[in-house]
This record gives structure tokens, sequence and C-alpha cells, in this order.
């Protein structure tokens, strides 16, 4: 029985105004070859289908088509949501994609066994479980754990975590017995996971997360969504992000994109990502501007797809007439890049220009903001955590 595993594919996706759903529509047909090629039974896709609550026709379009595409491959196909994913939305075909082998929890169900899905084989006995967990929002976790378990917030969204997971894991064995592959599916943050710029920190959870350790030692196979750079956790080779399958930000572009196989064969578990080729890359360039000028005129595009760039230069002194022509290069025709964004920095970070300051203050996320506002505080790291807690839970109001 071999399963495939990716997660994060933020359908609709923006990138400094560019959309990234052209590499998308790249990648789902690497996919759909991979599939073929693997012979995978099982595709499992952990969490952050869309970029958005509310994407557009055309991101939904981009889903539905695919999703049928992966039906005429005859193939089980189980989604979980995830943090940036509305539960409502994932949900409502869910009826109609059960009959086309396609199985979506997009939040915890109503029946927590819901989330228990038995794979069976050509012969139709049951070959695995899959426990099809989605993104625990904080309404999730307060049914997970007794009063008496909590403590502080942070040990009491990991105890949380983990309940939830332990007791799937003793209603399978209940319900199938021991000696079926298990494999659980999660969009959480684990704790020694590398991050990037591109996650979005809006939930308790996802800040703190649960060790490598507490996972249920019957798992055989942890297929993880919500960081965007492929990794395994506590050097544990079965816990594992897949990575999102295209680059979401600049801060990702020296990552390794892959989708991940995992292969059941006579009780033994075969694990290796497969590598997805790079259809567009992302460029950061930082220097003078003579030196990034000299390396634009020198680059040439080798993928698919128009490179996108980022500039970064710096500068002694504050000299309007290199912004303007920094401006002008960006307006400038080009088939191998297009630069997407770009700043000019100044020692100390000195600002000089309101039309400048307004336009360095734009380049920040709101977690870039409380972080730096923070940065001029003392405060030890737990306070400083429950507030950016509190904060991720207020963005996270503006995002469902």
């Amino acid at each position: 029985m071999k399963f495939l595993h990716t997660a994060d594919w933020h359908l609709g996706k923006v990138l400094h105004r560019h959309e990234i759903n052209p590499e998308i529509g790249l990648f789902f047909d690497w996919l759909e070859k991979i599939i073929i090629d693997e012979k995978v039974d099982v595709l499992l896709i952990s969490g952050d289908i869309f970029d958005l609550a509310n994407p557009s026709n055309k991101d939904l379009k981009l889903y539905y088509h695919f999703l049928y595409r992966l039906s005429a491959l005859k193939i089980k196909t189980i989604i979980t949501g995830g943090n940036h994913d509305s539960v409502s939305l994932l949900n409502a075909p869910a009826q109609l994609l059960d009959h086309m082998n396609i199985h979506v929890i997009g939040g915890v169900p109503e029946d927590f066994e819901n989330q228990i899905i038995p794979i069976t084989n050509k012969n139709g006995d049951i070959a695995a479980i899959v426990l099809a967990v989605p993104f625990l929002r904080e309404r999730d976790l307060k049914v997970s754990i007794s009063a008496d378990q909590e403590k502080t917030k942070t040990d009491t969204t990991a105890t949380a975590i983990k309940s939830h997971y332990d007791r799937l894991v003793d209603m399978s064995l209940e319900k199938y017995g021991s000696g079926i592959p298990l494999i659980a599916m999660g969009h959480l943050f684990m704790q020694g996971a590398t991050t990037s710029e591109s996650e979005r920190e809006i939930h308790v959870g996802n800040l703190q997360g649960i060790d490598g350790e507490m996972v249920h030692s019957q798992i055989d196979y942890m297929a993880l969504g919500h960081i965007h750079k492929p990794q395994r956790i506590s050097k544990q080779d079965h816990i594992r992000y897949s990575g999102s399958p295209v680059y979401l930000d600049f801060s990702e572009a020296g990552y390794e994109k892959v989708v991940i196989s995992v292969d059941f064969n006579d009780g033994k578990c075969a694990i290796h990502p497969i590598k997805i080729p790079v259809f567009r890359q992302l460029l950061r360039l930082r220097g003078s501007w003579s030196e990034i000028k000299d390396a634009l005129h020198k680059y040439r595009n080798p993928y698919d797809l128009i490179t996108y760039v980022e500039i970064d230069v710096f500068e002694d002194v504050y000299n309007i007439s290199i912004n303007y022509e920094v401006e002008s290069f960006k307006e400038h025709q080009n088939t191998d890049y297009k630069i997407i964004k770009s700043k000019i920095t100044l020692p100390g970070n000195v600002l000089k220009d309101q039309e400048y300051n307004d336009r360095w203050a734009a380049s920040f996320t709101p977690n870039d903001m409380i972080n730096r506002r923070l940065d001029i505080e003392t405060l030890d790291d737990v306070y400083r955590q429950e507030i950016v807690s509190v904060y991720s839970e207020i963005l996270e109001t503006f995002n469902d």
C-alpha cells in the first residue's frame, strides 16, 4: 500500500500582487504523472488547500478540476482542513466527493470517529488506517482536555493536541486491532520545526505545538502540514512535514520542494521524498544598485515561468534618484525576470523621506510588526509568547 503526502497548496496565494496559481497548475500536472508512475494508492493532503477562507471562483475551479482528475486515476484521496481553510467551504461537497473516493475532513466532525478512515486493498481487506485530523481550533482543543489537566496555556494546548490523537489511536486499536499500519494526518506546529516568513502564526496551538516524543508510539507515519519547509521532526523519520509544493515567499527560495512517498510492504515502512521540479524561481538580490543591475543584465531564466525578483539596494546615504531608477527598472519589460519587490536599505535603517518610509513599513507582515515592537521591550520569553498568542488570536478573527 503506497501513500503520497503533500500539504499547503495555498491556492489563490498572491505574492506581492502576483498569483502563484500558474505554478500550482504545473505542479498538478506533475503530481498526476507521479501518482501514475509511482502506482500510488492513497493521496494525503494535510491542510491549507486555499490561502484564503473565501477563495475566488477561479481558485475553486482549479481545485475542483484537479479533484476530478484525481478521481479518474482511481485512487483514494484524503483532504484535511488547515488554518487558512474554511471548514464549511471544504465540507460543503463532501458527500458528493465521497462518491469519487475523495474524503474531506474540513474540521473536527460531530462524530469524532469520522476522523478514522480505514483503507482497503484490492482484496477488500483493511490494509491501513488513516487518522484524518484537521487543524485543531481552540474550541476543538477545549473539548479534548479535562479541567484538572490544565496548567499554563501552552501546556494545555500541547496536552489537548496529544489527547486528541491518543483518543483516535485508542479507538482505532479497539475497533480494528493492532498490526495494521496507522497513518496520522495533522496541520499544526511541532516543536523543533524550522519555519520561514511565509507561515502565518495565527493560533496559539501553532505557536508552541507538541514535541515529537509526545506522538503515540502506535503511529507509523505522521503526515504533517502547516510548515512550508520539508523536514522531519525530532530526528524521527516517520514524523514529517511535506512542505508546500511551490515557493510561497522569497524566504523559501533555498528550499527543495518535495512530496513524500510512504510505502507499507510486508510489515516494513519505506519513506522517501520525491523532488518537485522548480517551475518558477524566486531570486533575492542584495548589494549596491550597480551590483544588482549587473546581476540582472547577466541573468538568464532556465525555468518554465518568468522569475520573480526581490531586490534590496544598500546605499550609504539616501538618494532619491536611485529610488526613481529602481522604480523605472521595475517597469522595464523582460522575458527572463520581473522585479516584484524592492527596498533601499540605509545604515542603521535611517529613513529620511516620508514616501520611502511608507514603502518600507508596508513591506512588513503583521507578525513582523508585533515582533519588532516587542523587541523594544524587556520581556521574558513566556510573557512575550503570551502577548504574541493573544495578538495571533486577534489576527485569526480577521482571517475566519
